[in-house]
């Protein structure tokens, strides 16, 4: 796993940048001939910056645990835990996938005809719902409404907590009857094993498997305190949690299972809210270089098919119904590389860092 450095920021965030300004040209009216060259040079640029970008994460120092030795006694608890982390970057990329689609539907609209009009407000549609989509994928409201009531909790001055060691992250395989006859479906699910003084295991579950592979490979076999809200009696289901480091204070936010806060807060020595100090610094998670190549590779490849169209289209480009089957099968070949792409996330980051594997299954199907 490599280090998030200034120079991939950069170089990710120029080639989104390029990108984008490609997608925006195609609505820019022009009179001169085919090909665009604006656009083309625009996707040259982005083509050349992603290419330096993934060379700038292959080459990055490895992401590893700070020297830093942990303190001799157990650190106050921080009041101030740090926000939600975002990932512009791919929320940014997000949007020009989902909106590449109905750019090329603009570029092979010529004339204003009803039927282009049709398909070109129809594939806006669509683009509109998996953008949506997207978004509350990428960012449920829920976790983040949960997790701000610990934030809340802890600048106010208490907290419950317990005194927890990081084990490593948990690929969990659950095997239960399918939906047809016959079959069973498996489910995966990812969480951070946690371990209080009496061996028991605590499971922190987050919205992002990348954040649970970074914590096993930075924080493993560290030494923490296990925060809760105050006000966990007013939160259904399952538990803002967060995990802060005794050593620098790195701090992952998550969520687990209900049973975890209530049996501990029910015993002595966690049933009173401990006192919060803003002396304390929490910090986030350092982050890590983003480029996998068997996920982006595909949604390059994608790409690249789908700028073709712009060498070829124009003012006076091809015919409407040629125009139309050249970008139907370019929005094929990137919605393809996009899927490829993003099944092999998972898997990718499993294989970032070591992970505790266990298969369970449901006892009415033993």
């Amino acid at each position: 796993m490599r280090r998030s450095t200034l120079l991939t920021r950069a170089l990710g965030t120029g080639a989104l940048a390029t990108a984008a300004t490609s997608l925006a040209l195609v609505y820019v009216p022009v009179t001169t001939s085919v090909p665009r060259l604006d656009i083309v040079g625009a996707l040259a640029a982005t083509a050349v910056l992603t290419a330096a970008w993934a060379l700038a994460c292959l080459t990055a120092p490895r992401l590893t645990t700070p020297d830093t030795p942990p303190p001799a006694e157990p650190p106050a608890l921080p009041s101030q835990l740090p926000a939600i982390p975002r990932d512009f970057g791919r929320a940014t990329g997000a949007v020009l996938i989902a909106l590449t689609p109905c750019t090329l539907a603009w570029l092979a609209m010529r004339g204003g005809t009803f039927i282009g009009s049709f398909l070109f407000f129809l594939t806006l549609f669509g683009t509109l719902k998996i953008a949506t989509f997207l978004r509350r994928s990428a960012s449920p409201k829920a976790f983040r409404d949960k997790v701000r009531v610990l934030i809340e909790d802890a600048a106010a001055g208490e907290v419950h907590a317990v005194r927890v060691r990081v084990g490593r992250p948990l690929l969990l395989r659950y095997s239960e009857r399918g939906d047809r006859p016959g079959q069973i479906s498996v489910t995966q699910e990812y969480s951070l094993l946690l371990h209080d003084a009496s061996g028991d295991e605590i499971p922190l579950a987050t919205t992002e498997v990348s954040e649970l592979a970074r914590a096993g490979e930075l924080l493993s076999g560290t030494q923490g305190w296990l925060m809760w809200s105050r006000r966990y009696k007013l939160i259904e289901s399952m538990q803002p949690v967060a995990f802060v480091a005794d050593r620098d204070g790195t701090t992952i936010l998550g969520l687990t299972n209900p049973a975890e806060v209530t049996y501990r807060t029910a015993t002595h020595s966690v049933r009173d809210p401990r006192p919060t100090t803003r002396d304390r610094r929490a910090r986030p998670l350092r982050r890590n270089a983003k480029f996998r190549l068997p996920v982006h590779g595909p949604i390059a490849a994608g790409a690249l098919l789908a700028s073709l169209p712009a060498l070829l289209l124009g003012t006076d480009g091809l015919p409407g119904l040629l125009a139309w089957l050249l970008c139907g099968l370019a929005v094929a070949a990137f919605v393809t590389g996009v899927l490829r792409g993003v099944s092999a996330t998972a898997d990718c980051v499993v294989k970032d860092t070591e992970w505790t594997e266990r298969d369970e299954q449901d006892p009415s199907i033993t």
